[in-house]
């Protein structure tokens, strides 16, 4: 069940279709003029990441590194030609609608039924490539350029959901308010953005070497999709409607390039078999289905559907047929990083720590420094208790990337356990931060502050996290002084 205020947060993205302040240097596109003085990146980058941790409060966003690593692979492979400095960040939202969206700072939100809903990964890219236009085509920057006041109008909706976590009525009301007027102007502009992310999307496509066709081909497939809905459209077509001219449209760009058959990678494949895994809330029937599949041969890739089916018996503790599955997986692929991870994570649970542990030092002497497979590395470095080993490896991925709350949740518990309380309700400042619980993160910065032998380096650093944590309270509230 999704809550009101991320239902609220759907309403947004149908009103308000964003991006930010690049564009494509290999790519022909139109002068736009500079518009750095309205709108800096950084303001672009601070409203988006404050959207991000609003979601992930709300339980939106699954964090998975396996889902993680494949979107920003993907999105990157289509950003490449593009040549554009913009940084992007890639994210699932776990909801079954069919739904995607861009917002300021180029962070990219893709529904997990959405992805579901794709026949094909050039589907998938044609989608993540139309969001990726949003972008590198400045029109959040754009509309904010031709007096929409859309940033104001965001913080002021990104208020809204904070008030409405508290009480909906006024949620709806702060929501309602920061729209008034705005939305019909809002719609028709994003009307002529969607015509042109379509024309731009197509041209990454082309330079990413995907199936150009793979976008009007999603189109039809939403078409005939939302003849079934009735009133209830998904929100993706309520934000990108699909008509007649729009599918002609695309198909004419898409028909000047030669429609080739494009072969879907594995990882595709397991994108959809673990998302499918990771949604379910019935492991017995999600057992059955994937043994069935591979006894009938009623599958896309028998390798994802042999996956699917190693994820259930590992979900329903079958650990040695867990095992098995995943053995003749790796029998003809022993490099996958994913199949090893499965193996990991089977030992693990099976309490095999010795096994679970040299199968990840294994495979990070071909993957050195892998974050995904470090990831859970330190989860079952930490539960087979080798608690130095796990600080070891959680802070050398801490230094390369800030923005995982998993990390810091695991470096808490590790640290806690090392009897370090100072550095451990710091690290669980960072963990509730990037949920979007800032009121919980100041909380722990100012219990760590009480500890006693706290050091004067630790004691600085603490104390300008807690002003920034605070100030960014008074900003959310409209309470800071200028």
């Amino acid at each position: 069940m999704i809550p009101p205020y991320f239902r609220r947060l759907a309403i947004l993205f149908s009103l308000i279709s964003l991006s930010t302040m690049s564009s494509a240097n290999n790519i022909v596109l139109p002068d736009i003029g500079d518009n750095a003085g309205a709108i800096s990146p950084a303001e672009e980058y601070r409203t988006g990441e404050a959207v991000i941790r609003s979601i992930r409060q709300s339980g939106g966003i699954l964090d998975d590194p396996l889902i993680q690593e494949y979107l920003n692979e993907l999105g990157y492979r289509i950003v490449a030609p593009s040549e554009t400095l913009q940084p992007f960040h890639f994210f699932l939202i776990k909801d079954g609608s069919i739904n995607a969206f861009a917002l300021p700072g180029g962070f990219i939100g893709i529904n997990a039924g959405l992805i579901l809903a794709t026949n094909s990964e050039s589907e998938l890219a044609g989608v993540m490539a139309h969001e990726v236009a949003h972008v590198t085509q400045r029109h959040f920057a754009r509309r904010y350029e031709q007096g929409s006041n859309s940033l104001p109008i965001f913080a002021a909706i990104i208020a809204a959901f904070i008030l409405g976590k508290e009480d909906s009525n006024i949620g709806n009301a702060a929501l309602a308010s920061a729209l008034g007027g705005t939305a019909q102007n809002q719609i028709n502009f994003t009307r002529a953005n969607e015509k042109e992310a379509d024309r731009i999307g197509i041209e990454l496509l082309i330079n990413a070497e995907f199936n150009p066709h793979g976008m009007p081909a999603f189109f039809e497939t939403l078409d005939k999709k939302s003849r079934n809905y009735g009133n209830n459209i998904p929100e993706f077509l309520r934000t990108h409607p699909v008509t007649p001219s729009r599918i002609s449209d695309s198909k004419h760009r898409a028909s000047r390039y030669p429609n080739k058959l494009s072969i879907d990678s594995t990882a595709y494949h397991l994108l959809r078999t673990r998302i499918e895994v990771l949604s379910s809330n019935d492991n017995a029937k999600l057992l059955s289905k994937y043994d069935n599949e591979l006894k009938q041969g009623s599958y896309q890739n028998q390798n994802a559907a042999r996956y699917g089916y190693a994820l259930a018996l590992l979900a329903n503790k079958k650990y040695a047929q867990a095992q098995q599955q995943t053995q003749i997986l790796l029998e003809e692929n022993s490099g996958q990083i994913t199949f090893n991870i499965l193996k990991a994570q089977i030992e693990t649970e099976a309490k095999q720590y010795p096994a679970a542990i040299e199968t990840f030092q294994k495979l990070l002497q071909v993957y050195p420094g892998n974050k995904t497979v470090n990831l859970f590395y330190a989860q079952t470095l930490l539960q087979a208790n080798k608690l130095t080993d796990a600080h070891r490896v959680l802070q050398t991925q801490i230094a390369q990337d800030t923005k995982t709350p998993e990390y810091y949740r695991l470096l808490a518990e590790t640290q806690a356990k090392l009897n370090d309380p100072v550095n451990s309700h710091y690290a669980l400042a960072e963990y509730h931060y990037l949920l979007g619980q800032t009121h919980e993160a100041i909380k722990q910065l100012e219990i760590a502050l009480k500890a006693p032998k706290i050091n004067f380096y630790l004691t600085s650093r603490i104390e300008a996290r807690l002003k920034e944590f605070k100030s960014e309270m008074l900003q959310l509230s409209g309470k800071e002084k200028h």
